[in-house]
């Protein structure tokens, strides 16, 4: 046959096949564009990922200190010689375009010496009132936070960072010369020893041009605020700021020590540049850079110490990002292997036509030379089709699932899907090795096949699963893999095991435990057809379950899709609800509120009538906070005073039922009537020792007094404490921590000084308002920032989380509905195609299309039902597992399992009505045929 002939051979067999290959390539297709979907997803957010799982940018990056050493002689250098050894250094590693700023500050330890403005006061030295000196360009932001003044110009002049409650109790706010000390080490440990040696012996006299209160600092709003985030956690809690040049004139007039200075550099990285699939290389450059930092400043003679923190920040960003891919790889994963399965299944369904058209080939003078040729021809045909349904669909599909903000909700922000040549050769890849692994057999086999073969009966086998029990092997391999994981999940390698052992656990125990239900399917089949052959107007469901018995293998096939496909949807379903609560109750147990504000001045309700006045808000309370560290011996007491207004305090912060014994938060914090009354949680309170029964009584040290004792009534206990309680006590640690609830007063009477009683504002928002926009009013009124749940929640709507999240199930539900659909109508088209003589048979004995169609659509709901109810008990089983996986490091509240009923309702609902409904239409076309024609075209 010559080659333009035998390809008009192949052209005609292909057509004459049209309907075979539709039903092979169309699993094939879905499979590659969840494959090319998934991939399209994910790179989206290859340069995004790591900026926002933060959320925030994270204030130590990488961090150079130098320890304190002399620059006599280099005052004017010094700091120009460090910053071109940095800079150098980054440019050499090739980082320069990957960092945003390189700065150095430099410090002395000081101890500013202030007047009491209180008459009877006296005068005060504060310790650990440092001294830094900053770059030029933070001054000019720190203008518009001044509490009072102006900002430091000449040598000599400074700027002083303090609290509050410092500022308006001393002499400050009148600015001028303040004597500055330096610590002076002496066995005695007396810090007036540097006053006693006066000036310029152990200090130096300073103008205070301006003061600004650290609350301010800590919640500073500009152009500048994640450096200002920063600073906060580079300095100590009070410090004074200069210029570098005014720093190296006083260490050089201070005579102890003179000439000393330390120095930090501050590196802060692009993070938008860090590529979320590669942070095993950016933290080997990372190390790179930091090894030749560390290398050159030694070369000069420098003690260097380089802390790159950003590296932990990565590996924690990775185990976290890994977690998420897999979930959605775990919801995904499935729909692939079910649209394969399609494809294998619709291939062995159609394996009798097949049979009989190669038999009649190779009777007609075909050699097996030219049928293996056709069947090549015919397999690489249906792989490009499948590849033209992948860009079809993966695409468009990938951009949809990116606008996922909740399920079957698009509404989200348009991210351009990424796509690029590694994606393009994965799909292509895929694509053939798929088709290989499909079809190779079936192909050897066909080409091989013999006339007996073709139109003989065969003896249906069981499954090669149900012949050797790997049903029970997975169930068995997943109980053991969990409980393995239950057991190392409190270990060190907890990460590790939850990732390797954790993720394959639930995926054996569902596939073990749907291969073990469709093992028993067939008797609890075998029972309703008994039980509607004994009954007359049940016969249609008796004859239905018998031809589902004879069937078997290819009804077994339909049932294990089918239940995969609801565990599958009521599993991420859940999971992701479980999670978004999670999530949730974490950043409401972080914050106690819908917004919380730090650092308020609670004398007076200046700032709260202020916070009330804002739209949108609902209500607030002041909160009172003081500590006490007690120490005896090798064990150190802890104690956390929480002062509240119970009434106030009750409406406005976050509490689950679980969090307490009583009905509400208002019956619980009423219990507080007097100054002694508290409240105390149970662990901790059974660790007191001094606990009687209804009391404690707790020694605390007073500014004037020294330790005194204190005696409480405990008046009620709770479980869980937004804030204050954030571990259980452990018998044997050096250190015990308890909080104690009581009222405004408790805080003032077990508070060491005035000086240490601080203050924060809990807010509650509106029903209706965003609490993110009453942040942003509530920022805008105060001039500083506020922390509020949403900002804190990573699963919130428009974040990476939730996209990730929705995407994922979205993703996996309408893949379902396809699946099912198609598998669904598959089953029932190939019957009739198989068995076309049984068909004609039946409507010639008398059965009219109405009956035909309620038995097969019988057959079909039968299938649904089992399979439905199967996949709702995995799949909140799975669900369960999944959510210990996605939480392994939670310690406090503990994870609760939310099955959101309204959304598996109508999942589960909508899902089998598109099956009984595609059955019913499948039956419904194809049982209009005429019976003579159907007869003939036998």
């Amino acid at each position: 046959m010559r080659i333009l002939e035998r390809l008009k051979f192949y052209y005609k067999m292909l057509l004459l096949n049209r309907r075979n290959t539709l039903v092979m390539f169309l699993g094939l297709g879905i499979s590659l564009a969840m494959i090319s979907e998934g991939l399209i997803f994910i790179y989206s957010f290859q340069y995004d990922a790591f900026v926002e799982f933060n959320q925030f940018t994270p204030t130590k990056q990488f961090t150079l200190t130098l320890s304190s050493f002399s620059v006599t002689g280099e005052e004017e250098t010094i700091i120009s010689k460090i910053t071109n050894i940095t800079k150098d250094m980054i440019e050499e590693v090739g980082l320069q375009d990957r960092i945003l700023r390189t700065d150095w500050f430099s410090e002395r330890g000081t101890m500013l010496y202030v007047n009491s403005s209180v008459p009877g006061g006296g005068e005060q030295l504060i310790p650990e009132f440092n001294l830094y000196g900053l770059p030029p360009d933070y001054f000019s932001a720190l203008e518009t936070i001044l509490y009072n003044g102006t900002l430091p110009h000449r040598k000599d002049e400074v700027v002083v960072v303090t609290k509050r409650s410092i500022i308006e109790s001393t002499n400050l706010t009148e600015q001028g010369r303040f004597s500055l000390y330096v610590p002076v080490f002496d066995l005695s440990g007396d810090i007036y020893l540097s006053v006693r040696l006066g000036i310029p012996a152990a200090g130096e006299h300073v103008n205070v041009t301006g003061v600004i209160a650290s609350e301010d600092f800590e919640n500073f709003k500009g152009t500048l605020t994640d450096d200002f985030r920063a600073l906060d956690d580079y300095f100590s809690d009070q410090f004074i700021l200069t210029t570098h040049t005014a720093l190296m004139e006083y260490v050089t007039n201070v005579q102890y020590l003179s000439g000393h200075v330390g120095f930090t550099c501050r590196v802060a990285f692009d993070l938008t540049k860090i590529d979320a699939f590669n942070v095993a290389g950016e933290i080997n450059k990372i190390n790179e850079l930091s090894q030749a930092i560390q290398r050159e400043f030694e070369k000069e003679g420098f003690e260097i110490t380089v802390e790159h923190q950003i590296v932990e920040q990565l590996r924690d960003f990775n185990e976290e990002f890994l977690i998420f891919q897999l979930f959605a790889l775990l919801f995904t994963t499935p729909i692939i292997g079910m649209a394969l399965s399609l494809t294998s299944y619709s291939s062995n369904l159609m394996k009798k036509r097949q049979k009989r058209q190669v038999s009649s080939m190779l009777q007609r003078g075909s050699s097996q030379k030219e049928v293996l040729t056709l069947l090549i021809f015919q397999v690489v045909e249906f792989t490009v089709l499948a590849l033209l349904i992948c860009v079809i669909i993966g695409y468009p599909f990938a951009w949809l699932m990116i606008k996922s903000t909740g399920f079957l909700s698009f509404g989200g922000v348009s991210v351009f899907p990424a796509i690029n040549m590694i994606i393009f050769y994965v799909i292509v890849g895929a694509a053939f090795i798929l088709s290989v692994l499909i079809n190779a057999k079936n192909v050897w086999e066909m080409s091989n096949i013999s006339t007996v073969e073709a139109y003989g009966t065969t003896m249906q086998k069981k499954p090669m699963w149900e012949r050797t029990f790997i049903d029970v092997f997975l169930m068995i391999l997943g109980i053991t893999l969990w409980l393995i994981v239950r057991l190392q999940l409190k270990g060190s390698s907890a990460y590790s095991f939850a990732y390797g052992l954790g993720t394959t656990a639930p995926i054996c125990l569902i596939l073990g435990s749907i291969l073990f239900a469709t093992r028993i399917y067939p008797f609890i089949v075998n029972l309703i057809a008994k039980f509607g052959w004994s009954r007359p107007k049940l016969g249609i469901l008796g004859l239905s379950a018998k031809r589902s018995l004879r069937r078997k293998s290819a009804v077994i096939r339909s049932l294990v899709l089918i239940s995969l496909t609801f565990t599958v949807i009521i599993s991420s379903m859940t999971t992701t609800q479980s999670y978004q609560n999670y999530d949730q109750e974490q950043a409401y147990y972080q914050l106690g509120a819908d917004i919380l504000i730090k650092n308020v001045k609670v004398q007076n309700d200046n700032i709260k009538n202020q916070v009330l006045a804002v739209e949108g808000v609902s209500t607030g309370t002041y909160i009172k906070l003081t500590s006490q560290i007690i120490t005896f011996g090798q064990l150190t007491y802890s104690y956390m005073v929480v002062g509240i207004d119970p009434e106030e305090f009750s409406q406005v912060t976050y509490f689950q039922r679980s969090y307490f014994d009583t009905p509400d938060p208002l019956s619980l914090f009423s219990k507080i009537q007097d100054d002694n009354d508290v409240l105390i949680q149970k662990q901790q309170l059974d660790k007191i020792a001094t606990y009687s029964g209804d009391q404690i009584t707790m020694e605390v040290e007073k500014y004037i007094l020294g330790r005194v004792n204190y005696t409480m009534d405990v008046v009620d206990t709770y479980n869980y404490f937004p804030r204050f309680f954030i571990a259980y006590p452990q018998t044997g640690e050096p250190v015990f921590r308890f909080s104690i609830i009581g009222n405004y007063n408790l805080t003032e009477a077990l508070t060491y000084s005035s000086f240490n009683v601080g203050g924060d504002m809990l807010v509650k928002v509106a029903e209706g308002y965003s609490i993110t926009e009453v942040a942003e009013a509530i920022e805008d009124e105060l001039g500083r920032t506020v922390e509020n749940v949403e900002d804190l929640m990573g699963s919130f709507e428009g974040s990476l989380r939730n996209i990730m999240l929705y995407g994922s199930l979205n993703t996996s539900f309408i893949s379902s509905m396809i699946v099912t659909i198609a598998a669904i109508s598959l089953m029932i088209l190939i019957q009739v195609l198989e068995n076309e003589m049984e068909v004609a048979m039946l409507k010639t004995m008398g059965m009219s299309p109405r009956q035909l169609f309620s038995l097969f659509t019988t057959e079909a709901a039968t299938i649904i039902a089992f399979g439905s109810i199967l996949g709702l008990g995995i799949g909140i089983f799975s669900a369960r597992m999944f959510m210990e996986i996605l939480t392994i490091d939670n310690v406090l509240p503990p994870v609760r399992l939310s099955v959101p009923p309204l959304q598996i309702f109508f999942a589960f609902g909508l899902l089998f009505f598109t099956a009984i409904s595609s059955a019913a239409f499948t039956s419904w076309l194809i049982f209009r045929k005429d019976t003579i024609k159907a007869i003939k075209q036998i």
